[in-house]
């Protein structure tokens, strides 16, 4: 299982001790943190997100991880990661958070490239309660992706890595700027004015749904490119790549919709009409030679 990329420097050893846990073995490795794999001293494992030396030197790093501490632990869904405590031991802040056991959406669509509509409306379904639940405390995620997404065994899906959560209730602890992954922001995001819409998580929700069932994204090119196709392009309708059923493709582009008073309301509304898809299996179409005899009778009857 991963919480982030593939694991890489700024490693613990293995068996190390920090603080009251034991690091058993690395889970992913982010640009600012590495998770990993611990236990406690009660022998219960958790997931466990430690600063690299370099961002645990820098004072708006460590308030970052911090408020994501004191997001998180404001929170209880099962959408949402759970965490246990924040702490600092030999210098590196950490916080101790539930394991998941499984791998990111990210990992299984390397995999999988498309999941089928049936999973893909589950697990988006259980991503926008999660949000609604979230927007409902007054926090905006601002970094929905399918590299933020955990998938469990049981088929749970938990939104994870708070990291850049915005507080509606604190706006000034918030620097200006671009926050979030290029390949899933919403056009507003990227102008970066004005306070930020829970509306901009629904909009990412709707690429992440986009690529879970077509297996690619609607837009691609480098970073501005893509920025200006959020901002400026209508994207390819998911039934461009392949067969999707009209009624959640209506979905996934009103969820993609530029302007958000276009889009789904709230996540409870996004995700009572994942509830209500009427999931259509593609019909196999007819033999050529059905189809040339069809068409011949057709113009006969014209005629």
């Amino acid at each position: 299982m991963s919480y982030g990329a593939s694991a890489g420097p700024n490693l613990l050893p293995f068996s190390s001790q920090l603080g009251r846990y034991r690091i058993l073995e690395p889970l992913g490795q982010g640009a600012t943190a590495v998770v990993y794999r611990a236990q406690d001293l009660t022998g219960r494992q958790v997931a466990f997100k430690v600063l690299n030396p370099a961002a645990a030197s820098q004072p708006h790093m460590r308030s970052c991880f911090q408020l994501e501490y004191q997001t998180l632990a404001r929170l209880r869904h099962p959408g949402i990661l759970q965490v246990y405590e924040a702490g600092e031991a030999n210098g590196r802040p950490f916080i101790a958070m539930e394991l998941v056991e499984g791998g990111t959406l990210e990992e299984f669509l390397m995999r999988a490239k498309s999941i089928g509509e049936v999973a893909a409306i589950d697990i988006a379904r259980q991503v926008a309660e999660a949000l609604n639940y979230l927007h409902e405390s007054g926090k905006i995620h601002r970094d929905v992706k399918i590299s933020n997404v955990l998938l469990g065994p049981s088929g749970r899906a938990v939104l994870f890595d708070f990291g850049t959560v915005y507080d509606t209730y604190n706006p000034a602890d918030h620097a200006p700027g671009i926050y979030g992954t290029p390949a899933f922001l919403a056009p507003e995001q990227i102008r970066s004015k004005g306070e930020p819409d829970k509306r901009s998580d629904l909009y990412s929700l709707g690429i992440v749904l986009y690529l879970m069932v077509t297996g690619r994204r609607p837009f691609y090119g480098s970073r501005e490119e893509v920025l200006d196709a959020h901002l400026a392009q209508t994207p390819p309708p998911p039934s461009a790549w392949g067969w999707v059923s009209p009624e959640l493709e209506q979905i996934i582009l009103r969820a993609l919709a530029k302007k958000p008073e276009d889009r789904f309301e709230s996540g409870d509304e996004f995700a009572m009409a994942l509830r209500g898809v009427d999931v259509v299996t593609e019909q196999p179409k007819p033999r050529l030679a059905t189809r040339l005899r069809a068409w011949l009778e057709d113009t006969v009857r014209q005629e």
